[in-house]
């Protein structure tokens, strides 16, 4: 059993901590590291902060690491900060999700319970989907990218690096999502998504500027 260490003591570490029997390799997690000074030393969810970020280089480079933070940005901050170290980054994908044929999923993504994904769609690293997301046929789901709970994609919809999309929110077919776009929840996107633009509202509408 190979030690794994889990990024970030929240929400998405403590799925990853408590469901271990979900996915097809099971880990001895050693540890969460996060960069919350108040919670070092703590337990959350039964694993105790060891460290922060840093404390990284000090381990041995075989542990296998969990980015557990679902916040697009500052997943792409952290892995930025430790993609140098050489750490084997696995994904879990529960044994309830449903995942076609013809399928391609990344390192570091993590996939919850009830998720679907349908065919000739690509899942790159670090993409977290949340529980009973549906994902239509020939999709594309950039980096670093967080759909929350009941999010849906119709066919052929691209999310670019870091999307992040809110529970309840869609798109119908062949929508774009522009890099680091914020999509709010119940959203219903029938237009592409400028980069980095917040939207919400049925259809969805800019908002903030």
């Amino acid at each position: 059993m190979r030690n794994l260490v889990i990024i970030g003591a929240g929400n998405v570490g403590g799925f990853l901590a408590f469901n271990q029997n979900l996915f097809a390799e099971q880990f001895n997690i050693v540890g969460f590291l996060d960069d919350d000074a108040a919670k070092l030393g703590k337990e959350f969810y039964g694993v105790k902060v060891i460290g922060n970020t840093e404390h990284l280089f000090s381990m041995d480079h075989a542990t296998a690491v969990a980015i557990g933070i679902g916040f697009p940005k500052a997943k792409r901050k952290v892995f930025e900060k430790i993609k140098q170290n050489g750490n084997d980054f696995p994904s879990f994908i529960s044994n309830k999700t449903w995942v076609s044929n013809n399928v391609t999923v990344g390192k570091g993504v993590i996939l919850y319970p009830g998720v679907s994904i349908n065919y000739q769609t690509t899942v790159h690293d670090f993409v977290i989907m949340n529980m009973n997301c549906a994902i239509g046929h020939d999709c594309t789901i950039g980096k670093f990218s967080a759909l929350a709970p009941g999010v849906n994609l119709g066919g052929f919809t691209v999310l670019e690096e870091a999307v992040d999309m809110g529970i309840g929110s869609a798109t119908k077919q062949n929508i774009v999502v522009g890099k680091d776009a914020v999509i709010g929840g119940q959203t219903m996107l029938i237009k592409n998504a400028e980069p980095g633009k917040k939207l919400a509202g049925v259809p969805g509408k800019i908002i903030g500027g």
